[in-house]
C-alpha cells in the first residue's frame, strides 16, 4: 500500500513532489512515504499543455522577464536519498539556448521549450527516487477512486494498471475535458455527416495537429490566445516568411504556396486580444511600487474582515485608486474627466463612452494597429490599455489575497469574472504575434470581416458565416474557446466519480472544487477527507491557477508542510 498517490504529474504535480521531499529533508524523526505517481501522458513533468511534442507554432504567453520568477530546485539531501539541484528556467535557457534578457524587447519561448525544461527537471528527481524504491511511476489514466475504512482504492482506464491502495491522494490534474456546448455539439454532429467537413473541438489534440494541413477555408470560434495558435498551425504548411516593413513596427507576410487558405475568426463581441508591452522599457510605465502594493494588501485584507457587507465596488475601489494614479502620472490632459469612475465602470462591464479608450468602432486591423503602437511605446496609452497592464502587475498580489479568502462564494465568483474580463489585456499576446496577425490580414489570408457574432448556417459543404454586409463559406470549424474551470461541466471519469460519491463539493456553482488553506478537499459539512486538490480544478478556493508560475506557488508548499506534519512525523 502507498502512503500517497499524486494524480497528475504536470508542473504542479512535479512541484508537489519536490516540496514534499524538501519538507521531509528538514524534519527529524519522520517516516519516508511510499508514493505512487500517476500520469496518463508519456512525458512526465510537462502535462499536455507543455508537451515536448507540440508544434513550434504554440508560444508561451509569459515573457522571459517574468519567468525569472520560476525558481531553481536546491539539492535535497534526505535519509537514504540525494536529489541534485536543478536550475531556474532563466538559468536553464541561458545554458541551453545562450539566451540573455533584453530590456528593450521581451522574448516569448515556444511552449515545447518549457516542456523540455519541466521534463528534464522531473526526470532528475523521479529517477533517483524510483531507484531508491521510494516512488513508483504509473503511466495510466486514473478513472475512479473509492474510500473504504480510510483506505483509498484507485482504478485505471481499460485496466492499464492493476488497482492500487493508498492512504492519501493529491489531485494535481490540469486541463480536463469538458462537456461540449450546445453549439459545439451541433458543429460536431454536422461535421460527422460529411467526410470533407471538419470540426475540431480540442485545437491542441494530436488528431487536430494532423488535420490542420487539410484545412483551406476555416472558421475559428473565439478570438483569444488559442485563435493565434490556430492561425499559425494553419499557415505552417505555407512555409511563408514575415518581413519587416519600412513602416516599423509593422510586418508583411510572403509565401509561394498555391494553397487558397482563408481564415475567419469570430466571437460574441468581435474584440481581439491586446498585446503586452514590448519590453521592460515600455512596461515600466505601469510599474507599481512595493509600498503601494503593501498598502493595497492591507486595505483588501481589512475589507475581508467584514465580508458580509462587502460589494464588488468596495473591492475594486482601492485597485482603481492605483490605476488612476498611474494613468495620471502619464501626464495626459484629462483633468475634466472622472478617471476613477470610468475605471470602475469599465471593470464592472458598464458601457463607457470616452475618447480616452481604444476605439471599438475601428476595423479589427486598425484596432490592432493602434494597440501595437501603444505596446511599442509609439503612441499614448489609452485608459483601458493602462487598466489592463496595471492589473497584470497586480495579479500576483491579488492571487495571494483572494486565495482561500473570507469572501462569500458569490462575491469571489464576481471578482474572478472581472479578472477573466481583464485578461484580454493582462494575458495578452506578445506584440510580434499581433503584428503577424495584421500582416496575415493585409495579405488576404486572415479575414476579420465576420469577427462580431456572425450568423452561422449549416451547409452540405460545411457552414456559411454571414452578417449584414458579407457572407463566407467554410469547410472547417475550429473551437478556440478554452473555458474556465467549472466542475459541473468537467467530463472526466475520475472527477465525476468523486462528485457522485460526495467526496467533493464545488466552491461555487460556476467554479472549482472546495478546499481549505492546506489544499484538503472539503465536503458539504466542511469536514476534510484524505483527498487534497491543487491547481485549476480548485478555482474559487484558490484564485490564480492558469499561469505556469502559479504551479510553483506557496499553496503547494502549504500542502506539503501540512501533509508531512500531520501524517509523516513519528
Amino acid at each position: 500500500m502507498y502512503s500517497l498517490a499524486i494524480v497528475g504529474l504536470g508542473p504542479r504535480g512535479l512541484y508537489a513532489l519536490e516540496s514534499l521531499f524538501v519538507t521531509l529533508s528538514r524534519k527529524r524523526h519522520k517516516i519516508i512515504p511510499k508514493v505512487a505517481l500517476i500520469e496518463s501522458q508519456t512525458e512526465i513533468g510537462c502535462g499536455s499543455a507543455w508537451s515536448i511534442h507540440q508544434p513550434d507554432a504554440n508560444t508561451i504567453n509569459i515573457s522571459d522577464r517574468d519567468l525569472v520568477e520560476l525558481p531553481e530546485r536546491e539539492t535535497i539531501n534526505g535519509d537514504g536519498y540525494l536529489i541534485i539541484a536543478f536550475p531556474s528556467f532563466i538559468d536553464w535557457v541561458r545554458d541551453n539556448y545562450n539566451h540573455e534578457l533584453d530590456d528593450n524587447k521581451d522574448t516569448y519561448f515556444k511552449r515545447n521549450v518549457m516542456g523540455h525544461y519541466l521534463h528534464q527537471r522531473a526526470r532528475t528527481i523521479i529517477d533517483p527516487l524510483i531507484k531508491q524504491d521510494v516512488v513508483t511511476l504509473i503511466n495510466a489514466r486514473a478513472t475512479s477512486l473509492k474510500i473504504v475504512n480510510q483506505i483509498t482504492e484507485i482504478d485505471f482506464e481499460n485496466d492499464q494498471h492493476q488497482s492500487i491502495h493508498v492512504q492519501h491522494t493529491l489531485l494535481t490534474t490540469g486541463h480536463l475535458p469538458e462537456e461540449k456546448s450546445k453549439q459545439d455539439e451541433e458543429f460536431s454532429h454536422h461535421a460527422n455527416q460529411f467526410s470533407d467537413v471538419f470540426f475540431i473541438h480540442n485545437p491542441y489534440s494530436k488528431k487536430a495537429y494532423n488535420q490542420y494541413n487539410q484545412l483551406h477555408h476555416v472558421a475559428i470560434k473565439g478570438m483569444g490566445l488559442s485563435m493565434i495558435d490556430i492561425v499559425h498551425l494553419c499557415i505552417a504548411r505555407l512555409n511563408g516568411e514575415f518581413k519587416t516593413l519600412n513602416q516599423e513596427p509593422f510586418l508583411s507576410y510572403e509565401h509561394h504556396s498555391k494553397s487558397d487558405l482563408k481564415i475567419y475568426p469570430f466571437s460574441l463581441d468581435g474584440l481581439p486580444v491586446i498585446p503586452k508591452p514590448l519590453g521592460k522599457k515600455v512596461d515600466q510605465h505601469f510599474n507599481v511600487e512595493k509600498e503601494v502594493i503593501d498598502n493595497l494588501k492591507k486595505k483588501l485584507q481589512t475589507l475581508q474582515e467584514s465580508p458580509q457587507h462587502l460589494k464588488i465596488e468596495n473591492i475594486l475601489a482601492p485597485i482603481a485608486d492605483i490605476i488612476q494614479i498611474i494613468y495620471e502620472r502619464l501626464e495626459y490632459d484629462d483633468s475634466n474627466k472622472d478617471i476613477h469612475s470610468l475605471i470602475l465602470d469599465w471593470l464592472m462591464g458598464k458601457k463607457v463612452d470616452s475618447s480616452i479608450w481604444l476605439d471599438k468602432e475601428l476595423s479589427s486591423v486598425d484596432y490592432l494597429k493602434q494597440a501595437c503602437l501603444m505596446a511599442c511605446g509609439d503612441q499614448p496609452f489609452t485608459l483601458d490599455y493602462t487598466i489592463g497592464q496595471v492589473w497584470r502587475q497586480l495579479q500576483p498580489t491579488l492571487y495571494s489575497i483572494f486565495t482561500h479568502s473570507n469572501l462569500p462564494p458569490d462575491l469571489q465568483s464576481e471578482f474572478i469574472k472581472i479578472d477573466e474580463f481583464t485578461k484580454r489585456y493582462s494575458y495578452g499576446p506578445p506584440v510580434e504575434r499581433v503584428l503577424q496577425l495584421i500582416a496575415l490580414s493585409e495579405c488576404g489570408i486572415l479575414d476579420f470581416g465576420l469577427a462580431s457574432n456572425p450568423t452561422i448556417i449549416e451547409d452540405k459543404n460545411g457552414w456559411i458565416l454571414k452578417n449584414k454586409s458579407t457572407e463566407k463559406k467554410v469547410h472547417a470549424m475550429v473551437n478556440g474557446v478554452l473555458a474556465s474551470p467549472n466542475v459541473k461541466k468537467i467530463n472526466d471519469p475520475l472527477i465525476n466519480s468523486l462528485f457522485s460519491s460526495n467526496y467533493l463539493e464545488p466552491f461555487h456553482k460556476e467554479l472549482g472544487i472546495k478546499t481549505n488553506e492546506n489544499g484538503c478537499a472539503l465536503t458539504e459539512t466542511e469536514s476534510t477527507i484524505d483527498i487534497a486538490v491543487l491547481g485549476r480544478n480548485a478555482k474559487g478556493s484558490v484564485y490564480g491557477v492558469d499561469a505556469i508560475l502559479e504551479c510553483f506557488s506557496t499553496e503547494t508548499e502549504k500542502w506539503s508542510n501540512h501533509f508531512v506534519n500531520t501524517h509523516l512525523l513519528e
